[in-house]
């Protein structure tokens, strides 16, 4: 387990975990050592769930389809209801709360995701990919110990045949008493979900943060 501590405007404690091992006897056609080689991969879809306390209590269902630039979550209920609908491309995320039929910006989706204080959208989507952002393991960004706040973001890998892939993000936001963790129990490559892409319409009304 390591902790690094990022120079940015808000310092962030991240907590590398690699899972190598399992209750099951390794297969011996998966090289546990190597790292993932994505580069010929041009889209990835897959399935998982979100848990958050504090500032929203609860679990909801998610499903993706990603490409190199953008990715479409849709987040469901435990009874299958559409809840929420995010567009994620490089800088930028779009939010639809489907239930009460309201679109967010990024300022907004902060209210009910708290973790994008934390990441970029464009870590997000790597993150969906099964990468850990680059700048999460990039030595110039570390900082001493004593300039880190209460904040942290833990990772869990498990292997596969592409090699290790991040399976698991967690956020924890001390300061708000806040926890987010994201599990991607399903995932594919080269593989979309044809009905998931599709923007926003421009007929939903645009809710700010001081609405």
């Amino acid at each position: 387990m390591r902790r690094f501590h990022l120079n940015k405007k808000r310092y962030i404690v991240i907590v590398l975990i690699l899972i190598v091992g399992c209750a099951t006897p390794p297969d011996p056609d998966i090289d546990f050592i190597s790292v993932p080689d994505l580069s010929t991969k041009d889209y990835c879809r897959g399935n998982g769930y979100i848990l958050s306390k504090g500032t929203f209590d609860g679990r909801l269902n998610f499903m993706f389809s990603s490409s190199r630039d953008t990715a479409y979550i849709q987040f469901r209920d435990i009874i299958g209801r559409k809840i929420l609908f995010l567009v994620v491309s490089n800088n930028e995320i779009d939010a639809w709360d489907m239930r009460n039929n309201r679109r967010y910006n990024k300022e907004s989706i902060l209210l009910t995701l708290p973790m994008f204080e934390l990441i970029e959208p464009s870590q997000l989507r790597t993150f969906l990919w099964g990468s850990i952002p680059s700048i999460f393991s990039d030595a110039n960004n570390i900082k001493s110990e004593s300039d880190a706040i209460h904040r942290e973001i833990q990772f869990k890998s498990v292997q596969t045949q592409f090699g290790a892939l991040v399976n698991n993000i967690s956020f924890r936001i001390n300061d708000k008493n806040s926890q987010i963790s994201l599990e991607i129990t399903e995932r594919e490559f080269d593989e979309q979900y044809p009905h998931l892409i599709r923007e926003i319409p421009n007929s939903i009304i645009l809710i700010n943060e001081s609405s």
